[in-house]
């Protein structure tokens, strides 16, 4: 093998051929090394479901919905996915997540293996529509034999009703003005419209880039701050998340309104809850009749306030202090920002404590010992905001001006929710203006609330969007990653929280969920581990000395395996087969344990004490291993299936 690529390749193929022969273990090493090099390739996920449900059939179900998350929109690994949920009794799960699969499909004329699984779910009525040219087209499903439903049209105040068959026979609707934005539902007796698949429809007209414009700095006082909070359900996280926002307000000096988007909420506790406080005058509310999305609710919130700043807010975050002020002081910190966004438990590249990973969401307590130690660093001058890509839409500061001159947010475009927010940052950084991370402000951020699993097939298709229209940015978020900018002011913060930590700020350590993986597969050879391997290590060259002496006894039937970094020369010896080692917060299908469990190993070597799962006879590298003696008394003692 040469290249990278090449080797890739070849590793793949022999894994494929591993696991038509039987060799499971070996199948799954050679899988698990090309998923954990390419996440978002859907060729490797699919082998290894294929081996996890063959030999591991308990692990099947999140194996191909592993396999799905690296390619959402395949038809075939949708009804793989939905499958295995309903075949372990996930019901409810398949009747949520099935129906978002059908608007493209149907518009493919893909959806008919979907129908069966959904009927299977206990769906009993469902459908999609979409936009073609200036009308609605549709489908409508209905598993319990009616042959007509009604369906409710309606924007932001005004519905309109129409009937439409209900045998999967294609509608096709005008809209009633132009430009409009439309929500579709399904009316039914007895209960509450049901909100088609697809809704809502947007057909005003794609967002256009504009020329830079000079940077002026800001005339007179800062404007007005306008929190614009979209909310659909949960009502405890939405109860906390504006608790918190009031109890700040008296803390920050920027005159700032709470605007809350009800997007038609099915909790009646929750609009009631919210009636409650507009009564009071403690926010004003927007309600939306029918559900218009996450992106229409937040542009009505942009609407109402046109001469405030706007400060974007999920409803599932805490807030604390006066947190306002403090992202208005990085907003202004020169005149081309357009955005910012502060550090978060889950706040993708501003996630803290590992960027990019997302960890539980702490307490009151607990945000308020992080959002302090985090404002300290920053008025000290020990840290400095960061330049990013693209802002994270859970908490974004934005300046008016940047607004008026680039647009809203684009649900013409985009699908109901999720990167909505980086095609605004792409658009504005078109016409000159920059996004920052605002170090000095810590919010909590719970995550994945109104989506779902649903989240994953909204971001693919939005991704989607995002690399039509902005080749570079991918390898721009990739290489952010990679670098992390924000590394020195992460450490610094994990520095002065370490003394509080011990005291019980457990809620940022993410903690492995799953149980130890037992019994391991069949393998055609006997392996060794080597356990978190690094080039760099004083023991590297004893693992290639060991990996030449195994290599010069073909008559043993062994191999090594690798977890960590693997050097060439190690791949050159023919007998070592790696994966790059996982961190230990990741959320994963197969973290380094279970593998070292799943594919069987007679040994492990180690140079960490302490820090090596107890899944195999464990020998410690030091000074005086000697590789080859060592490996000819291992021979001696364990005989069993090493001659071939």
């Amino acid at each position: 093998m040469c290249s990278p690529r090449k080797r890739d390749d070849a590793i793949l193929a022999r894994a494929l051929e591993a696991y038509q022969a039987g060799h499971y273990a070996d199948a799954l090493i050679g899988a698990e090394y090309v998923c954990r090099r390419y996440p978002l390739k859907s060729i490797p996920a699919i082998l290894r479901a294929h081996i996890l449900q063959t030999a591991k059939p308990e692990l099947a179900s999140r194996a191909w919905q592993a396999a799905w998350q690296a390619d959402a929109e395949n038809p075939m690994l949708q009804d793989q996915l939905l499958q295995h949920w309903l075949r372990d009794g996930a019901q409810a799960e398949a009747a949520s997540l099935g129906p978002a699969f059908l608007p493209a499909r149907c518009m493919a004329n893909q959806h008919a293996g979907l129908l069966p699984l959904l009927r299977d779910a206990g769906v009993t009525l469902t459908g999609a529509c979409w936009k073609q040219d200036e009308a609605i087209e549709g489908m409508v499903f209905s598993f319990t034999g009616a042959a007509q439903v009604q369906l409710l049209l309606s924007d932001e105040t005004r519905q309109w009703q129409y009937t439409v068959p209900a045998n999967g026979q294609r509608f096709r609707l005008p809209c009633p003005y132009p430009q409009g934005v439309w929500s579709l539902a399904l009316a039914q007796d007895g209960a509450a419209p049901q909100l088609l698949p697809g809704s809502p429809l947007a057909f005003y007209p794609l967002p256009a880039l504009v020329a830079p414009a000079e940077h002026g700095a800001p005339q007179g006082k800062r404007p007005a701050v306008s929190i614009v909070i979209p909310v659909y359900r949960d009502i405890a996280l939405v109860q906390a998340c504006i608790g918190s926002v009031l109890a700040s307000l008296p803390r920050n000096r920027t005159p700032a309104k709470i605007v809350v988007v009800d997007d038609a909420s099915p909790e009646p506790a929750l609009s009631a809850w919210l009636d409650t406080l507009a009564a009071g005058r403690k926010i004003t509310l927007l309600r939306n009749p029918r559900n218009l999305g996450f992106i229409e609710a937040v542009n009505r919130g942009l609407r109402q306030h046109p001469q405030h700043d706007v400060l974007l807010l999920n409803a599932d975050t805490l807030v604390h202090g006066d947190w306002i002020d403090r992202l208005g002081k990085s907003l202004y910190s020169a005149p081309d920002i357009a955005s910012v966004s502060p550090w978060s438990n889950n706040g993708e590249i501003t996630s803290f404590p590992t960027i990019a990973q997302a960890a539980p969401a702490p307490d009151a307590a607990q945000l308020a010992r992080i959002d302090q130690a985090a404002a300290a660093l920053r008025a000290q001058g020990q840290t400095d905001d960061v330049e990013l890509p693209s802002c994270c839409g859970f908490a974004m500061l934005i300046r008016r001006r940047v607004l008026d001159q680039v647009g809203m947010l684009d649900g013409a475009g985009m699908v109901r929710g999720y990167n909505e927010e980086v095609d605004w940052c792409m658009r504005a950084r078109a016409a000159g203006w920059r996004h920052l991370a605002a170090v000095g402000v810590f919010i909590g951020h719970a995550g994945t609330v109104s989506f779902g699993a649903e989240k994953t097939l909204r971001v693919a298709q939005n991704r989607t969007v995002i690399n039509t229209r902005y080749p570079g940015y991918q390898k721009e978020y990739a290489r952010f990653k990679r670098e992390d900018p924000l590394r020195s002011a992460r450490q610094a913060l994990s520095a002065l929280l370490a003394p509080a930590r011990n005291a019980g700020m457990s809620a940022l350590e993410v903690l492995a969920e799953d149980g130890p993986v037992t019994s391991a597969l069949v393998s055609a050879t006997a392996r060794i581990a080597v356990w978190n391997h690094r080039t760099d290590s004083r023991y590297a060259g004893k693992i290639l000395q060991l990996a030449r002496a195994i290599a010069s006894q073909p008559q043993l039937r062994l191999r090594m395996l690798v977890i960590g970094d693997v050097s060439e020369m190690l791949w050159h010896t023919g007998v070592v087969d790696g994966v790059s080692a996982v961190r230990p917060d990741a959320k994963v299908l197969l973290d380094d344990r279970q593998l070292l469990e799943l594919t069987g190993n007679a040994v492990v070597l180690s140079e960490e004490p302490g820090n090596t799962p107890a899944t195999a006879p464990m020998v410690m590298l030091s000074d005086e291993f000697d590789a080859t003696t060592w490996l000819a008394d291992w021979v001696t003692s364990n005989p069993t299936g090493l001659a071939a």
